[in-house]
Order: C-alpha cells, then sequence, then structure tokens
C-alpha cells in the first residue's frame, strides 16, 4: 500500500483551532484592500454613516461595501447576489468581511447610491500616486471604447425604424379592409374570402404601440430612445452594434495609471477630445502636457480650444478629400492659400477671391472663396477641379485655419509619428485588460449618472491593481500609512529606489535573453 499524504479529521475537535488570519498570508491583496478603505475617511466623502443612536438593527458601515466591491472587481465578481455567496464561503471574503454577512441588496444600492462618492475616490486615489511621482503627465494618450449598457434592444425606439413600420401596418390595414370590402359585396358566401377579425385586431394594436412610441420620440425631441435605460443609445461599429455608453480614458504614460476617465452617450469621439486633455491636465498637474489620440477625435474647434488652454495636442488628420479624390478631383491641398493677399491659388495659376462671410452653429465663421465664372467655364482643368454643371470653384476657410495647417505639419514629423504608436501601446492596453482579462465589457446599474459611478470604480480598481501589481503589497501598506500621517517624501524615496533597482533587473535580463539569442 503507498504512503500517501492524510488530510485533517473533519470530525476531530482541536484544542487551538487556527485564528481565521492565520488562513490570509501577510501578500494577499485583501490585507492591501484593508489597509486603503480604512484609511479614508468616508464620511467626509459624504457618505451616510450610522452615529448607532436609532432603533432596530445597525446598519453596515459603508466602508465594509467598499471592501466588498474593491474585492469582487479585483476577482471579476460583479454581481451583488455572487458577492454575497463569495462572503459566506470564500475565506478571504470572510476574513475582509471580519464574518459579517450583508444581503446582496444592501451590497447592490451602496454602488447604485454613491456615485459621486466612486468618481472621487477615483480622483484621490490618482492624486496618491501623482504625490509619490508614479504620474508625470509628460505623455497622455487618450481613447475609447463602447461597454455594453444594462439594456435590451428589444427596448429601443428608433425614429427612421418606427416610421417604416407604421408605414408598413398601415398597408396591411388597407389590405385587410378592402378585403372586407369586397367579402361584403360578393353575392355567393362560397366565393367570399377568408378575412379573420383577429388579424386585424392585432394590427390596429400594433399600430396603436408604433403611435405611442413615436409620440415618445416627438416629446423628447430625439432620434433614438431606450426605455430600459434613456441614458444609453445604439451604437455601432463595423463588427457589431449594441446599446452602450462610450466609456473614455486617458492613460499617464510614466507607469500606465488611468488619470482621467468619463461616460458619453454618443457613439462618436470627436467631442472628447478637449473634456478628456483638460481633466487630465488637471490630474497630473503638468502645464506642459502632451497629449495624443486616434483620427476619430480630431475636430477643429476641439483642437482650438486644447491650444487656447496651452495643451500640446498630437492627432492626425482624418483625410477628407479621399472622395475628391476617388472621382479623379482636384483635393482641397492642390489650392494654396495666399495669406497676404487673402486669396487661393488654383492648379492653374488663377485666383479664388473671397466672397462672403458665414456664421454657422455655435458662432463658427467661415469665409467663402470664389473663382471667377468666365474663367472656370473655359479652363483646360475644368473636368478635374469641378462638375459639369458647376459654374466656378467654390472653396471655405474656417477663420483659425491657420491652426489646421500648422498641425498637418506638425503631424507629418518623426515626433508626432512615434506619439501616435505609442499612444496605441498606451491608451488600448487598458481596455483589453478591462474587457478581456477582467470581464468588465458592461456596466450592470442604469442611467447616465449611476454608470458614471460603476465606471469610476472599474477604472479605480484597475489602477488599485496596477498600483499593486508595480510596486508589491509591502510597499502599498507602508504608502497608506504614510499618507495618513501625512509623511509622503519618505516613502517617496523608498519606492523611486525599489522601481530602479527593479526596472535594472529587468534591463539586465532583458538583455541577457537578447544575447543568449
Amino acid at each position: 500500500m503507498p504512503n500517501y499524504k492524510e488530510g485533517l479529521n473533519r470530525h476531530q475537535q482541536l484544542l487551538f483551532p487556527p485564528s481565521l488570519d492565520e488562513y490570509v498570508d501577510e501578500n494577499n491583496p485583501v490585507r492591501a484592500i484593508e489597509s486603503y478603505v480604512d484609511s479614508i475617511d468616508l464620511a467626509d466623502l459624504g457618505v451616510f454613516t450610522s452615529s448607532g443612536g436609532s432603533d432596530g438593527q445597525p446598519a453596515y458601515h459603508p466602508a465594509l461595501l467598499l471592501k466588498i466591491y474593491l474585492y469582487g472587481y479585483l476577482n471579476s465578481i460583479r454581481s451583488s447576489r455572487k458577492l454575497e455567496r463569495e462572503i459566506k464561503r470564500n475565506v478571504e471574503m470572510m476574513w475582509l468581511c471580519a464574518g459579517l454577512t450583508p444581503g446582496y441588496k444592501t451590497i447592490a444600492n451602496f454602488r447604485k447610491d454613491n456615485p459621486k462618492v466612486l468618481k472621487q475616490l477615483f480622483r484621490d486615489f490618482v492624486m496618491l500616486c501623482r504625490s509619490v511621482d508614479l504620474i508625470d503627465g509628460a505623455v497622455v494618450a487618450i481613447d475609447g471604447a463602447f461597454l455594453r449598457a444594462n439594456a435590451s434592444k428589444n427596448q429601443l425606439i428608433s425614429e427612421k425604424v418606427t416610421i417604416k413600420d407604421i408605414k408598413s401596418v398601415d398597408e396591411k390595414i388597407t389590405e385587410y379592409l378592402g378585403a372586407l370590402e369586397y367579402s361584403d359585396k360578393c353575392e355567393s358566401k362560397e366565393t367570399t374570402p377568408i378575412v379573420k377579425m383577429e388579424c386585424l385586431k392585432r394590427l390596429n394594436k400594433r399600430k396603436t404601440k408604433l403611435d405611442a412610441d413615436l409620440n415618445i420620440l416627438k416629446e423628447r425631441q430625439v432620434k433614438q430612445y431606450c426605455k430600459s435605460d434613456p441614458d444609453a443609445t445604439l451604437m455601432t461599429k463595423p463588427a457589431h452594434h449594441l446599446i452602450a455608453y462610450n466609456t473614455q480614458i486617458a492613460v499617464d504614460g510614466k507607469y500606465k495609471f488611468i488619470v482621467a476617465t468619463n461616460i458619453s452617450s454618443k457613439g462618436v469621439d470627436h467631442d472628447q477630445l478637449y473634456p478628456m486633455a483638460t481633466q487630465a491636465k488637471e490630474a497630473t498637474g503638468n502645464e506642459q502636457i502632451k497629449v495624443a489620440a486616434d483620427a476619430g477625435y480630431f475636430s477643429s474647434k476641439e483642437l482650438k480650444r486644447c491650444i487656447d488652454e496651452g495643451i500640446d495636442v498630437y492627432v492626425p488628420m482624418p483625410d477628407k478629400q479621399k472622395k475628391q479624390k476617388d472621382k479623379g478631383k482636384f483635393p482641397r491641398d492642390a489650392f494654396t492659400y495666399d495669406e497676404t493677399e487673402d486669396c487661393y491659388i488654383c492648379p492653374n495659376d488663377k485666383v479664388l477671391k473671397r466672397q462672403k462671410t458665414t456664421y454657422e452653429n455655435k458662432g463658427i465663421k467661415r469665409f467663402m472663396y470664389y473663382g471667377t465664372r468666365s474663367v472656370c467655364k473655359v479652363c483646360p482643368l475644368h473636368s478635374e477641379c469641378i462638375s459639369d454643371i458647376a459654374n466656378a470653384k467654390r472653396l471655405w476657410r474656417w477663420e483659425h485655419e491657420a491652426l489646421i495647417t500648422e498641425h498637418r505639419t506638425k503631424m507629418k514629423t518623426s515626433k508626432a509619428k512615434a506619439m501616435i504608436k505609442e499612444r496605441a501601446a498606451l491608451a488600448e492596453h487598458p481596455f483589453g485588460t478591462i474587457k478581456q482579462k477582467l470581464g468588465w465589457s458592461h456596466f450592470l446599474v442604469r442611467g447616465k449618472t449611476k454608470v458614471a459611478g460603476e465606471n469610476a470604480l472599474i477604472m479605480l480598481t484597475y489602477n488599485f491593481r496596477r498600483l499593486l501589481n508595480l510596486i508589491g503589497i509591502t510597499l502599498f501598506q507602508k504608502l497608506i500609512e504614510a499618507h495618513k500621517h501625512g509623511n509622503l517624501e519618505s516613502i517617496k524615496q523608498e519606492i523611486a529606489e525599489y522601481l530602479a533597482v527593479l526596472y535594472f533587473i529587468r534591463a539586465f535580463f532583458r538583455q541577457k535573453m537578447s544575447l543568449s539569442v
């Protein structure tokens, strides 16, 4: 008979049973969660804490619920019901909750009722990392991703689809009514067509519902509306379309921490450059901040606002002249602007003079430049410049077009190309981790305010995980203790030395591996 190791007898009483603390080792992340949450004054942040003087069962402390959520999100457990089960069977959760067992409703209400607090906790954690020089704002990358809302496509009302369905139902109702009228005129009952009144009733009921949906859209003055979550919208990408929120993040280049985050109900990014850049500037405290984003963020107005704030922006310009090139026409770049004479010179060396000024939405001022009709009609390049029915070439110029020209020149430099390449490595990796590894691909709450709170909790947990991986649990606990007592200088030096040694070792082994290959 082989000699195998034997376990304890489950029915044997122990004279000195192990304490719960012995089941959790010193390097367990739950100890970092405990240290961090205990250092926060939640009452100061606006979270209700019971004074203990009320009648009935005492309430659970908000700090306990925050610990539960941090542990849950770190371990890809977000459902309040699943968290309730983990509290009763998971040794780490038992240790963290000190034997307390709040119900799923109590757990869910904390996340639902404290969106502002969760956003403030995210900002405070960014400030904590910044205070020990883990964030510098030298380079910040911005990106966005669609995270699915807690809503069904079946609850979405679309103006275009609704009008189409109403037209289809009206046609069927007319067809049924025509059939009924014909059956009344038939003398022989044997030739009378069979028309079911139930079908007509169903169509009228459907018509009433569609009319009500259309009225909802008209009252709210929107093109689409989701009944289960009015703030969520249908967002489309080449591979899929879903009811979602557009989550925005700004990632610092030094140690890849998320320094700013926001959500939008719009499925486009071109109006998010300035808000995210200014949030990142405020969070990092760097007046010489450099911000990089992809071409989806390009907007002339947003670019000017960033420049006015002293933010150095690197955003590729989309090729808006592709259609013209595909038609065999001259792109806009083929026309040269003469700043001295305030005119454009066409490829045939003819002048397009400024004719009038227009003001568009939100006070955007544009100038119109016209060619001469008599010259354009007989121009040998006419077919490559304008259509056959056009009399003369016409160009529009924004009043701040010089900024765009300068930006276009800057984006052709090697520095700008390097920034765009770095942006992809910085900003796309966190979303890959968040959606694929941690499973945070959707929100569990509804409404923009609550979703913003859960989004902040997601990004806080990502930063928390990032910091633990960077400096370790022991150093993290020292940091929290130093922050609590307002003595960060000593721990700042210790963290810097630890990271210097860590990166030296990594560089050494990386070089050794490359030489061996």
